[in-house]
Protein backbone atom coordinates (compact mmCIF):
# COMPACT_ATOMS: atom_id res chain seq x y z
CA UNK A 1 0.00 0.00 0.00
CA UNK A 2 1.14 3.38 -0.79
CA UNK A 3 2.28 6.05 1.70
CA UNK A 4 -0.39 8.55 2.17
CA UNK A 5 0.59 11.94 1.89
CA UNK A 6 -1.56 13.66 4.77
CA UNK A 7 -2.49 17.68 3.98
CA UNK A 8 -3.19 19.42 7.37
CA UNK A 9 -4.74 22.34 8.04
CA UNK A 10 -3.01 23.97 11.52
CA UNK A 11 -5.00 26.54 13.53
CA UNK A 12 -3.99 28.43 16.31
CA UNK A 13 -7.67 30.37 17.02
CA UNK A 14 -8.38 33.54 18.33
CA UNK A 15 -11.36 36.04 18.15
CA UNK A 16 -9.46 38.79 16.37
CA UNK A 17 -6.74 36.99 14.67
CA UNK A 18 -6.37 33.45 13.45
CA UNK A 19 -3.02 32.13 12.97
CA UNK A 20 -3.07 29.43 9.91
CA UNK A 21 -0.85 27.11 8.46
CA UNK A 22 -1.02 24.41 5.26
CA UNK A 23 1.18 20.96 4.70
CA UNK A 24 0.84 18.93 2.14
CA UNK A 25 3.07 16.18 3.82
CA UNK A 26 6.32 18.33 5.32
CA UNK A 27 6.24 20.42 2.99
CA UNK A 28 4.56 23.84 4.33
CA UNK A 29 2.09 25.13 1.60
CA UNK A 30 1.04 28.11 3.04
CA UNK A 31 1.04 30.25 6.09
CA UNK A 32 -0.93 33.19 7.21
CA UNK A 33 -2.64 35.35 10.06
CA UNK A 34 -6.65 36.43 8.77
CA UNK A 35 -7.30 39.48 11.02
CA UNK A 36 -11.11 39.36 11.88
CA UNK A 37 -12.17 42.48 13.09
CA UNK A 38 -15.01 43.91 15.11
CA UNK A 39 -17.10 42.53 17.30
CA UNK A 40 -17.95 38.63 17.19
CA UNK A 41 -21.03 38.45 15.35
CA UNK A 42 -22.96 36.20 12.99
CA UNK A 43 -21.25 37.80 9.98
CA UNK A 44 -17.88 37.09 11.68
CA UNK A 45 -18.52 33.41 12.13
CA UNK A 46 -19.92 33.04 8.69
CA UNK A 47 -16.69 34.84 6.93
CA UNK A 48 -14.19 32.54 9.43
CA UNK A 49 -16.33 29.40 8.31
CA UNK A 50 -15.91 30.61 4.31
CA UNK A 51 -11.99 31.18 4.87
CA UNK A 52 -11.80 27.32 6.47
CA UNK A 53 -13.82 25.79 4.05
CA UNK A 54 -12.16 27.92 1.33
CA UNK A 55 -8.72 26.32 2.45
CA UNK A 56 -10.26 22.41 3.03
CA UNK A 57 -11.37 22.61 -0.77
CA UNK A 58 -8.28 24.54 -2.11
CA UNK A 59 -5.83 22.15 -0.54
CA UNK A 60 -7.85 19.31 -0.23
CA UNK A 61 -7.12 18.96 3.66
CA UNK A 62 -7.82 15.78 5.97
CA UNK A 63 -6.64 16.97 9.28
CA UNK A 64 -7.17 19.57 11.08
CA UNK A 65 -4.38 20.09 13.96
CA UNK A 66 -5.87 23.12 16.08
CA UNK A 67 -4.60 24.64 19.62
CA UNK A 68 -6.49 23.07 22.81
CA UNK A 69 -7.28 26.16 24.82
CA UNK A 70 -6.12 26.59 27.87
CA UNK A 71 -8.89 27.54 30.60
CA UNK A 72 -7.47 30.43 31.92
CA UNK A 73 -6.87 32.09 28.51
CA UNK A 74 -10.54 31.29 27.03
CA UNK A 75 -13.59 32.96 26.85
CA UNK A 76 -16.88 31.35 26.18
CA UNK A 77 -16.61 33.36 22.38
CA UNK A 78 -13.53 32.15 21.82
CA UNK A 79 -14.70 28.66 23.17
CA UNK A 80 -17.77 28.53 20.72
CA UNK A 81 -15.46 29.50 17.70
CA UNK A 82 -13.18 26.66 18.46
CA UNK A 83 -16.34 24.65 19.09
CA UNK A 84 -17.61 25.74 15.43
CA UNK A 85 -13.72 24.91 13.59
CA UNK A 86 -13.86 21.34 15.00
CA UNK A 87 -17.79 20.84 13.84
CA UNK A 88 -17.27 22.03 10.91
CA UNK A 89 -13.74 19.88 10.31
CA UNK A 90 -15.61 17.10 10.93
CA UNK A 91 -18.95 17.44 8.77
CA UNK A 92 -16.11 18.01 6.09
CA UNK A 93 -14.14 14.59 6.91
CA UNK A 94 -11.38 15.90 8.38
CA UNK A 95 -9.69 14.01 11.26
CA UNK A 96 -8.88 16.88 14.55
CA UNK A 97 -5.90 16.55 16.94
CA UNK A 98 -5.69 19.31 19.73
CA UNK A 99 -2.18 19.92 21.14
CA UNK A 100 -1.68 22.51 23.91
CA UNK A 101 1.13 25.18 23.70
CA UNK A 102 2.87 22.97 26.25
CA UNK A 103 2.94 19.78 23.80
CA UNK A 104 3.99 22.30 21.10
CA UNK A 105 6.95 23.45 23.19
CA UNK A 106 8.16 20.01 23.74
CA UNK A 107 8.12 19.07 20.57
CA UNK A 108 9.79 21.97 19.47
CA UNK A 109 12.76 21.56 22.17
CA UNK A 110 12.13 18.71 24.44
CA UNK A 111 15.07 19.57 27.55
CA UNK A 112 14.14 23.18 27.20
CA UNK A 113 11.62 25.77 28.09
CA UNK A 114 11.03 28.08 25.34
CA UNK A 115 8.93 31.34 24.74
CA UNK A 116 7.09 32.47 21.81
CA UNK A 117 9.39 34.38 20.49
CA UNK A 118 11.98 31.39 20.63
CA UNK A 119 9.33 29.45 19.17
CA UNK A 120 8.97 31.28 16.02
CA UNK A 121 13.07 31.46 15.66
CA UNK A 122 13.02 27.52 16.04
CA UNK A 123 9.67 26.99 13.26
CA UNK A 124 11.86 29.75 10.95
CA UNK A 125 14.98 27.39 11.42
CA UNK A 126 13.06 24.55 10.42
CA UNK A 127 10.65 26.26 7.71
CA UNK A 128 13.43 29.33 6.14
CA UNK A 129 10.49 30.67 4.33
CA UNK A 130 9.16 32.56 7.19
CA UNK A 131 11.85 34.30 7.57
CA UNK A 132 10.66 37.87 6.19
CA UNK A 133 7.84 36.87 8.68
CA UNK A 134 10.14 36.17 11.47
CA UNK A 135 12.04 39.89 10.98
CA UNK A 136 9.09 41.34 10.65
CA UNK A 137 7.74 39.88 14.25
CA UNK A 138 10.77 40.43 15.65
CA UNK A 139 10.32 44.61 15.20
CA UNK A 140 7.24 44.53 16.30
CA UNK A 141 6.73 45.76 19.80
CA UNK A 142 3.00 43.84 19.87
CA UNK A 143 3.10 39.90 18.48
CA UNK A 144 1.18 39.76 15.17
CA UNK A 145 2.67 36.67 13.44
CA UNK A 146 3.22 34.74 16.71
CA UNK A 147 -0.29 32.78 15.80
CA UNK A 148 0.77 31.87 12.42
CA UNK A 149 4.18 30.23 13.99
CA UNK A 150 2.45 28.87 16.61
CA UNK A 151 -0.26 27.06 13.94
CA UNK A 152 3.24 26.15 11.85
CA UNK A 153 4.58 24.49 14.83
CA UNK A 154 1.30 22.71 15.78
CA UNK A 155 1.66 21.51 11.73
CA UNK A 156 4.12 20.11 12.19
CA UNK A 157 3.93 18.47 15.59
CA UNK A 158 0.81 16.48 13.74
CA UNK A 159 2.73 15.57 11.16
CA UNK A 160 5.18 14.26 13.35
CA UNK A 161 2.94 12.33 15.53
CA UNK A 162 1.24 10.61 12.19
CA UNK A 163 4.55 9.45 11.05
CA UNK A 164 4.80 6.20 12.42
CA UNK A 165 0.99 5.89 11.44
CA UNK A 166 2.77 6.24 7.98
CA UNK A 167 5.07 3.92 7.74
CA UNK A 168 3.00 0.95 9.59
CA UNK A 169 0.41 1.92 6.62
CA UNK A 170 3.21 1.77 3.97
CA UNK A 171 4.45 -1.74 5.43
CA UNK A 172 0.65 -3.35 5.05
Amino acid sequence: MAKKTHKIIGINPGTRYIGIAVFYGSELRDWQVKNMEGRWSKEKKEKLTMTLSSLIDSYESDILAIKSLHPSRSSPVLNRLVGGIKDLSRRRGLRVYEYSTDEVKKHLSPDAKINKRKLAEMVTSKYPLLRHELSKEQANMNPYYIRMFEAVALGSLCLHRLKPLCSSFSKA
